[in-house]
Order: C-alpha cells, then sequence, then structure tokens
C-alpha cells in the first residue's frame, strides 16, 4: 500500500473545526440529483472540470499537526466515477479529495466531508456543475443567473473564514441562548440509534405549499416546524418539556463573508411550550415561530451565535494535546440534544433546464445519539421534505402527512429507504 502524498498546510479551519472531532469518525454528506436521462459519465467530468478551473477551492484536503486541521491544496484531480454506492472521501479513492463526484444510471451523487465546506458551499459547487452538463448535453446555452461561472470574476472573498478572528464574547448572554426550559426528547432516542438512517420522503408543490405559509405569514421552516410540533404532540400527548425545533443558518451576511464557499454557519431554536401546540391553530404557531426567527435574525444575534463556536474553538485551539482538543471540540456530541431539527437547505438553481430534474435527495449522515432530521429543498417548482432520523419508526411521518391532509395541502408520498453514508478518512499527525 501507497502512503499518501504529503501536503502542505496553509490556513487553519476554524469554521469548520467541530467538524473533525468526536469519539467517531465524521461520515460524509451526500446530495443525489435525478435526472430524465441516463448520465454522460464524459460529459459529466468535463463538466466537473469547468466548475473547479472556476472554483479551484473545492480541489482541497486537510493536514493535521498539533491536533489542528489546516486546508491544503490538492494538485490531484478530481475524477467522476459510475459507481452505484457511495464512495470513502479522504483517501487513494478519491485523490485524496474531500468532495467527490459520482454517477448510475438518471442519478448524479455529490458527496463531501463537512469539514471542507457547509451545505450553501456545496450547493454552488452543485448548481455549476449541473449548469455546464446540460449545457454540453443539449448542445446550448442556457441562462447562468445565480451560478457561479467563469464569466463571474474570482473574488478571495470566496474563501474568506467568518470563524478565523476572535473577539470578546459574553458566557452570560451565551446561557440565554440554550435557555432554561427542559426540553422534549423523543423516546425512540433515549438510547443511541445510528450508524443507519431511515428515510421517509414526500413530494409537494411549490404553489401549494408555499401559498399556504405565505397565507398565514409564515416561511417554509417555521411552518414544517409547526407542523412537526402538532403531530408529535399527537403521538406524545402526555409528554412533558418544550418542544423544541432546531434551523440551521447562514451566517455569512452577519459575518460580512456573504461570498464565501466554507463553513459559517450556526443554528435559530424555535421552542413550542405543549399549551401553544394544544391551543392554537397550525398557522397561528407558525406565525409566531416566523416571529420568533426574524428576531433570531438580527446582525446582534447572528454575532452571539458566533461567539458559543468561537469560544469552543479558541480554547481548543489553545489546549496543548489532541485528546483535549478532542473532548472540547466534540461539538456534535456536547451540543444539546433537541426535538427535531429541521434544516431548508434552499433550492437549487436549475435556470432553463430544470424540467430535466425530476428529483433530489439530501442524505445527511447520522448524528450521535439519534436524531429526527427533516431536509427541506425547493428545486424544479417542488418542495422536497424528508424524514432522515435514525430510528424506524413512522408514526411522526405518518401524523406530518394527517395534518397536511386536514389542511387541504396536496402531496405525493415517495418510496422510502434506508442509507449508510461512508465514513471520511482523514489525516494523520504531521510533523
Amino acid at each position: 500500500m501507497t502512503s499518501a502524498p504529503k501536503f502542505t498546510a496553509k490556513e487553519w479551519n476554524a469554521g469548520g473545526a467541530f467538524q473533525f472531532y468526536g469519539s467517531r469518525k465524521p461520515r460524509s454528506f451526500i446530495v443525489e440529483v435525478c435526472t430524465t436521462d441516463r448520465i454522460d459519465g464524459a460529459l459529466l467530468q468535463r463538466a466537473v472540470d469547468k466548475t473547479v478551473k472556476r472554483m479551484p477551492y473545492y480541489l482541497q484536503t486537510f493536514v493535521r499537526k498539533k491536533g489542528l486541521y489546516y486546508y491544503a491544496d490538492n494538485p490531484l484531480p478530481l475524477l467522476v466515477t459510475e459507481s452505484e454506492e457511495a464512495r470513502v472521501i479522504g483517501d487513494a479513492t478519491t485523490n485524496y479529495h474531500m468532495l467527490d463526484v459520482t454517477f448510475y444510471g438518471t442519478w448524479i451523487r455529490f458527496a463531501m466531508f463537512h469539514g471542507l465546506c457547509d451545505g450553501l458551499g456545496l450547493n454552488r459547487f452543485i448548481e455549476a456543475t449541473l449548469y455546464h452538463y446540460f449545457c454540453a448535453k443539449d448542445g446550448r446555452e442556457y441562462s447562468d443567473e445565480g451560478i457561479i461561472t467563469e464569466r463571474i470574476p474570482y473574488d478571495p472573498a470566496e474563501t474568506a473564514d467568518g470563524f478565523i478572528t476572535d473577539e470578546k464574547i459574553d458566557t452570560r448572554e451565551l446561557k440565554k441562548l440554550a435557555g432554561g426550559e427542559p426540553r422534549l426528547r423523543l423516546p425512540e432516542l433515549e438510547t443511541e440509534k445510528g450508524p443507519r438512517m431511515y428515510r421517509y420522503p414526500l413530494r409537494i408543490r411549490t404553489d401549494a405549499f408555499l401559498g399556504w405559509a405565505k397565507s398565514v405569514s409564515a416561511s417554509p421552516a417555521t411552518a414544517v416546524s409547526a407542523l412537526m410540533g402538532q403531530s408529535i404532540r399527537r403521538e406524545l400527548p402526555d409528554s412533558k418539556g418544550v418542544i423544541m425545533a432546531v434551523v440551521p443558518v447562514s451566517l455569512r451576511k452577519y459575518l460580512h463573508v456573504d461570498k464565501t464557499f466554507k463553513n459559517c454557519a450556526s443554528a435559530i431554536f424555535l421552542p413550542m411550550k405543549p399549551e401553544e401546540v394544544d391551543t392554537m391553530s397550525a398557522g397561528e404557531l407558525a406565525a409566531k415561530l416566523r416571529t420568533v426567527m426574524k428576531g433570531q435574525m438580527s446582525e446582534e444575534w447572528g454575532l452571539l451565535l458566533t461567539s458559543s463556536i468561537r469560544l469552543m474553538t479558541r480554547i481548543g485551539k489553545l489546549l496543548p494535546f489532541y485528546f483535549l482538543k478532542n473532548r472540547v471540540m466534540a461539538m456534535s456530541e456536547t451540543r444539546p440534544q433537541d426535538t427535531i431539527t429541521i434544516d431548508y437547505v434552499g433550492g437549487l438553481r436549475t435556470n432553463d433546464y430544470s424540467y430535466q430534474i425530476t428529483q433530489v435527495r439530501y442524505l445527511n449522515p447520522d448524528v450521535y445519539k439519534g436524531s429526527l432530521f427533516l431536509m427541506l429543498s425547493e428545486t424544479a417548482g417542488s418542495f422536497h421534505i424528508s424524514f432522515n432520523q435514525t430510528f424506524e419508526s413512522k408514526r411522526y411521518y405518518n401524523s406530518f402527512l394527517k395534518r397536511l391532509d386536514e389542511l387541504g395541502i396536496p402531496y405525493e408520498t415517495l418510496p422510502g429507504d434506508t442509507f449508510l453514508n461512508p465514513e471520511v478518512e482523514l489525516p494523520q499527525e504531521q510533523r
């Protein structure tokens, strides 16, 4: 077995630092795009080559020095491969890249290690690759509005790290973020589940779902949060504690790194007290949560959210030994476990070729101590909502469908499945 080539460490990865640590190896994050026609591997390779020529920062790996992980340029080619299964990223299989593109039949799979970038960063790579692919396949120049192509000059701000600088931190304010209310933990998660994930998806026409959300002064994320809160109460009518929906959000705007591809995310908290869920209509609860969300989307709140990440990474960086860094920065294992996570990953820009996209699947890895993750995306005129969870029961999914029926929102259920994203190979200590 040949040893890995030696890469040269560049800047420290502050924004994605938490992704590297924990008692288990991290797993890849995967987005699968289904098209109307079989995929042409040669054209897909050309599309990827064009994308990374304009955005070369996706061609990176990592170097670990003194327990910290640093970005490193990777000159090896990013090779597209036909494969029915997701591949291990970070080792020789994928030329030590932290991003991989494969295809099979009518599907294209994009896999990444979350330490490289966040979901918005990955979306930008996917959008550009799909654009170049469909232009080549159809022999025409589609609109590239909103997509990063060679027409947009490279800007160094695309690689900015919003968490690299130190700022003063008010720990008293940080404690208020978590709140003091006891939080409901789903009984299915009382013991650690995983690593296999169960996926139960559905699809709703954008005009139907967004139309209802707008009619009650809500957003997609708060609409789904409210319906999930009511669904959980129906299944657990005697439960105690606040139903806490956690919604990941981008902090690019507040940290003034709007163009970065790197990790720049935190989360806002949408608490639902049992008495509120029991007495308010779905529309009233969704509107209330929208007000709560807007209150947490100010620059002041955004900076406060980042301060918790800065605090932990600063402490971890200063600790002398890797095992101590690992203990402090194992965020996925030390952060509070909440009831549900509502991850609205936005929509892929597919412009004039959207009719050729039939389905998009976001496959998140298992979360330590189990989770119920709702992945929301909007592409080609449809909202895709996927219940990605570490337990088999469909009762919350079925209860959610009943709420849609009662509100008169039409939907289409899609076949469920299970998945297990491959573990990521991280670099060993380099001396």
